[in-house]
């Protein structure tokens, strides 16, 4: 520590490319902050690590997709964007890289960044246990991000991983508060935090559930929230943009696959999964991600105990699911929490980055 206090002033280059990644990275630089007498932040991430001090090099409403044809769609923008992060990685020249989730972008940073000599703290990285053929894509890993220090988010994640030639932690974000369960009295609709994913279910889902619509609420980031409200007209519909009020006031919820999933199931909210993808992203997934789940806590837990129902456009208009009334066992939320560790994410995480610092 003392010869980072020594350093007249530290350069962090920092990437997060969505909502979940913002609120990890907004954590991360504020435990930053109190161990760090002044650092210098260049990068993209969210409006959370804006409220941190970071001056986002990249439209962060323009980098959250979600699915094959919607990667196609904004491949040219993407890779456009990616060639600008990585010349001003360059010229920057950073002390430390610190990455969050958003492989499709983070990876060729983090591996641009080792080429560069360039110390690289990598949290919640790919989560090989999701997929089929996991020892394959950890052959693509190795070489793409040798030597950088990576954090998953849960214990079980290191050994996958393993051996890796880098420094490897483990600590999640996820808040864990003793109150759980229910406490509203609204349906909560969670369709998403990316624009094409919003638009493919949210108005399927306000149509299927016209008849339930009348103490309905509707989460989703403060960016999406005027497009949100132009969907929800002709249904009376709240549409919230605040995570925790949105909480308060819920009986149970619907929600999008996601990190928004463990969320509600931490919480103690009764919730249904329904995921309306398109047709070549569905294809891609049975293929590549380990059946039969999408949901995080069934993946976690190797069971079903929150409903699914995952199809095209055309699957849900010939077969439209419906709403079911599941419930949370107490026994399996002790077990999903013992599963994920200690929510101790930001002080192993702070901890990593000052010990590259160090090392450097």
């Amino acid at each position: 520590m003392r010869e980072i206090c020594n350093l007249e002033r530290v350069k962090i280059f920092v990437g997060a490319g969505e909502p979940s990644g913002d609120r990890i990275l907004a954590a991360l630089l504020q435990g930053l902050r109190a161990k760090l007498p002044e650092f210098e932040l260049r990068g993209f991430g969210g409006p959370l690590s804006a409220a941190r001090g970071l001056d986002s090099s990249a439209p962060f409403h323009e980098l959250a997709v979600n699915g094959i044809s919607d990667v196609l769609w904004n491949f040219p923008r993407l890779s456009f964007v990616y060639l600008r992060l990585r010349r001003e990685l360059r010229r920057f020249r950073p002390d430390l890289v610190l990455l969050v989730d958003y492989p499709g972008m983070n990876v060729g940073l983090a591996s641009w960044a080792r080429r560069l000599g360039i110390p690289v703290q990598y949290v919640a990285p790919p989560q090989l246990w999701a997929y089929r053929d996991p020892a394959r894509r950890l052959a693509r890993l190795r070489r793409a991000l040798r030597g950088a220090s990576l954090q998953t988010l849960f214990p079980f994640e290191k050994e996958f991983y393993a051996p890796w030639d880098g420094m490897i932690t483990s600590g999640h974000f996820f808040p864990v508060s003793a109150e759980t369960g229910p406490r509203g009295d609204r349906l909560l609709l969670c369709p998403g935090s990316r624009r094409a994913v919003l638009r493919r279910n949210l108005p399927r889902w306000l149509n299927r559930l016209s008849a339930a619509t009348r103490n309905v609420a509707v989460l989703v980031p403060p960016y999406l929230g005027d497009e949100t409200r132009r969907l929800c007209r002709g249904f009376s519909a709240e549409v919230m943009t605040d995570p925790e009020t949105a909480y308060a006031r819920a009986a149970r919820s619907l929600a999008f696959p996601g990190t928004i999933t463990l969320e509600l199931f931490l919480r103690g909210i009764p919730t249904e999964v329904w995921a309306i993808v398109d047709s070549l992203t569905l294809w891609a997934g049975r293929r590549t991600l380990l059946p039969p789940w999408i949901a995080l806590p069934n993946l976690l837990l190797g069971k079903s105990v929150l409903p699914e129902w995952v199809g095209s456009p055309g699957d849900f208009s010939r077969r439209p699911p419906e709403m079911q009334s599941p419930e949370i066992s107490p026994v399996d939320l002790g077990a999903l929490r013992e599963k994920m560790g200690a929510p101790q994410g930001v002080d192993i995480g702070v901890k990593a980055c000052l010990e590259l610092l160090g090392k450097k």
